[in-house]
């Protein structure tokens, strides 16, 4: 599933950031590389919310440094 989150997680941020999804990886820091602000994480969070009907603690996020991270995290949170 973990792996699922993650494609789904590069996908939706890549959209957001609008830049291309392939010069993203699980590597690529959320903070430095992309400048995510929080509205930003706030609206991918809520479409995994809606697509896995599930509670995603906003601030287990805000920890994540790397879209792998993120990914992880969530991935606990859905189940």
């Amino acid at each position: 599933m973990r792996d699922e989150i993650l494609k789904k997680l590069i996908e939706k941020t890549a959209k957001v950031m609008r830049v291309d999804p392939s010069t993203l990886s699980e590597n690529t820091n959320i903070k430095t590389d992309l400048n995510l602000k929080s509205l930003e994480l706030a609206g991918i969070i809520s479409e995994f919310e809606e697509e896995y009907d599930c509670y995603i603690k906003y601030t287990e996020l805000m920890h994540a440094e790397t879209i792998g991270q993120a990914a992880d995290a969530i991935a606990k949170m859905v189940g």
